[in-house]
């Protein structure tokens, strides 16, 4: 019984952890509705309930560039379906390796914040709730630390040894549960332009049990074009969106700044 339990509270945990990659969401002190067509909008994804039409939310992405063109912040809002404003989120990428932003979201749904302040060499992440006083916790960094959409610069540093069949690791920092996890990624196949990714928990019995989250990239831009596995957006009772989101591109993918530039 005791190892069921166990199994069990880590399926909870694994479901949470994969999508705190992928999906972004956070900012402070924002409320009410929002008009999408106030920002420059250079990604939109638009999340179906699995084997469906059904919309469940969409995401409207707006990159911040320095004056060379580089990426330095991102703003992200998610919709309802009817478009009613569910929670922002917010990215720093000038304070750190551009894989390990700041950021703060907020869920004016379901009435909670989380988000992750980083420095040079480390990270300080809090959560809190309508429910809850504010908790924290402060982690190092390490060289394959990733924290929330930074995963889109660490695909982009680790593309050729994906392309190579090269299996990647790297650790997520999770403010939800004010913990890290390791997790492992790998390049399936390519077709037609497209290509295509998995990643899973590394986490003995629970990768057993937890679908792999699966990932489209656009070969050539490294544009992410779909994704498909549960999420860390949460309906009005606490229960996790798994979703197949399908994103459309404005225009060019900004770079990012790394070290060697």
């Amino acid at each position: 019984m005791t190892r069921l339990l166990s199994i069990r509270t880590g399926l909870s945990i694994a479901s949470l952890l994969i999508s705190q990659i992928l999906m972004g969401n956070f900012a402070h002190g924002l409320a009410g509705d929002s008009d999408v067509t106030e920002r420059s909008w250079q990604m939109i994804g638009t999340g179906y309930k699995p084997g469906t039409q059904e919309v469940l939310f969409y995401e409207y992405h707006n990159f911040i560039l320095d004056g060379d063109g580089y990426i330095v912040g991102r703003y992200v809002e998610y919709h309802l379906p009817d478009h009613t404003l569910k929670s922002v989120k917010q990215l720093d990428y000038s304070k750190a390796a551009p894989w390990t932003p700041s950021f703060s979201y907020d869920d004016q749904e379901v009435g909670y914040q989380v988000g992750v302040e980083v420095t040079a060499t480390s990270a300080r992440l809090y959560r809190y709730s309508e429910k809850t006083s504010l908790e924290e916790i402060t982690l190092p960094l390490s060289t394959n630390t990733v924290v929330d959409a930074g995963f889109d610069a660490f695909i982009q540093r680790a593309w050729a040894r994906l392309e190579e069949d090269q299996e990647v690791s790297f650790e997520v920092f999770a403010p939800l549960k004010l913990d890290s996890y390791q997790f492992s990624l790998k390049m399936n196949n390519q077709s037609e332009g497209t290509c295509y990714l998995q990643m899973a928990l590394d986490w003995w019995p629970v990768d057993l049990f937890i679908s792999p989250v699966k990932l489209e990239y656009d070969c050539a831009t490294r544009r992410i074009l779909r994704y498909q596995g549960i999420t860390n957006l949460r309906d009005r009772n606490h229960d996790q969106y798994t979703a197949d989101i399908h994103y459309q591109w404005m225009g060019e993918y900004p770079p990012f700044r790394f070290a060697s530039e």
